[in-house]
Parts: structure tokens; C-alpha cells; sequence
């Protein structure tokens, strides 16, 4: 992977490591403020979109990556 899907990684992790704090702060009732529930808009349009561009940028690698494996898979099986 590059730089650019390394640091989005970190973006996405970090944005949700946010929203599980908003949670955490919040139990039992879970009844955001309305700065709480905008700040949780806020991290989870962050996450979303680095999620995605992380996804789509790494499509082909990923689907290679699996075909490779299930492949493996394969000629275990028919031994």
C-alpha cells in the first residue's frame, strides 16, 4: 500500500475511535447533544469517505490478492 492509503487508514481509525469515545461518554442513554450529534456527523462522513478512497483506490489489488488466495485454496482441496 502507499503513503496516501496508509495516512487515510490512520484518518478513518482515528475518526472512529472518535465516535466510540462520543459512545462510551454517553452510556447508558446514548442521547447526544446536538454538538455531540454534529461532531458524530462530522467523524463519520470523515471515516466513510477515506473508507472509500481507500477502497476504490485498492479495488484491483484487493481482487487479486483474493483471486491468488481462493486459488491456493483450490489446489489444497483437490489433493
Amino acid at each position: 500500500m502507499d503513503e496516501n492509503t496508509v495516512n487515510r487508514t490512520k484518518a478513518a481509525i482515528n475518526a472512529l475511535i472518535d465516535i466510540e469515545q462520543l459512545w462510551i461518554e454517553n452510556t447508558p442513554d446514548y442521547k447526544l447533544s446536538t454538538q455531540e450529534l454534529l461532531v458524530l456527523k462530522k467523524r463519520l462522513e470523515r471515516a466513510m469517505e477515506n473508507v472509500s478512497k481507500i477502497y476504490e483506490e485498492n479495488k484491483l489489488k484487493m481482487q487479486v490478492a483474493e483471486d491468488e488466495i481462493n486459488k491456493m485454496h483450490e489446489g489444497k482441496r483437490k489433493k
